[in-house]
């Protein structure tokens, strides 16, 4: 597999993959974004603003913080300012600046927090899909060197790696599916980011042993346990986490000693997969009928 670092260069302007991902990334979050804004009734244009501030503060707190990070690669003010020639980002800087940034700015405009979080974290994590692969062909978030047959090259490195990138945005996909349904229907308040970012924390967790110069798992223990917190802080006084802690216990040494379990869980899985194809195959199919309808050929 080859990596694509730069799409293509106009005069001495190179059009970075990891640029042309991160715009593509920022356009699809707003997409996502306004699209529940409208499904809740919020006021587009206050929501749109306040995108484009938490935005500006994930970017900014990604790039002081990945700079921070690799210092000694960044030892002039070009390298640091021009993160199109020299990419770098940190999910953990820009997860910090960009909810810092939406908290004080919702504040200001007098607007639910935890009502615009919602949404908000639905638009961060379609862009951390888009993201992810602008890393994937650019060469940033390394994996760590191995021999396996789905390892590749990339770029700056020695020896093939793991396309960790390209697992995680894959793993963060289902996550959106998953997620979205839920943000579409009632909820309370808060609901949607908790389960965010437990999932968030979940996948980087699971990741993080395969990530080349790894920052431990303080930060995705930290997302699991806040969304954790969030969660039953909605619940107060209907869901009690030692009792959901015992019943999840008692479900996982069920696995282990009942065959009926085990049984039941992979037909579980099953049903789940069998749904989510003929979902899949329904949209398919009223998507090329709306093509037809729109007069619209696909060339060969």
């Amino acid at each position: 597999m080859i990596m694509i670092p730069v799409f293509f260069s106009i005069g001495n302007i190179s059009i970075s993959s990891f640029g042309v991902f991160l715009a593509l990334a920022f356009l699809f979050g707003v997409f996502l974004i306004w699209r529940l804004s409208r499904a809740w009734d919020l006021p587009e244009e206050k929501i749109l603003d306040l995108t484009l501030l938490s935005f500006v503060g994930g970017l900014l707190g990604a790039r002081i913080f990945f700079v921070a990070e690799h210092l000694q690669l960044f030892m002039s003010l070009e390298k640091m300012l021009f993160i199109n020639k020299y990419p770098g980002l940190s999910f953990w800087g820009g997860f910090l600046g960009g909810w810092l940034a939406l908290y004080f700015f919702s504040k200001k405009f007098k607007m639910d927090f935890a009502a615009v979080a919602d949404i908000g974290i639905v638009g961060f994590l379609g862009g951390l899909i888009l993201g992810n692969l602008g890393c994937f062909l650019g060469g940033c978030g390394v994996g760590i060197a191995s021999n396996l047959f789905f390892v590749v090259p990339m770029v700056g490195v020695i020896g093939k790696r793991f396309p960790v990138q390209a697992l995680e945005a894959i793993a963060l996909s289902f996550v959106l599916v998953r997620i979205w349904a839920k943000a579409t229907h009632f909820h309370p308040r808060g609901l949607i980011v908790s389960q965010c970012l437990i999932y968030i924390g979940a996948v980087k967790l699971l990741l993080e042993p395969l990530k080349e110069g790894t920052s431990g798992f303080l930060f995705p223990l930290t997302l699991i346990i806040l969304g954790i917190h969030i969660f039953y802080k909605i619940y107060s006084g209907k869901r009690m986490f030692l009792v959901d802690m015992k019943s999840f216990l008692k479900f996982v040494l069920s696995l282990f000693n009942d065959a009926k379990a085990r049984n039941l869980v992979v037909q579980q899985i099953k049903k789940s997969w069998y749904n989510q194809k003929i979902s899949i195959a329904w949209k398919m199919r009223n998507f090329g009928k709306f093509l037809r309808r729109k007069h619209v050929k696909i060339a060969p």
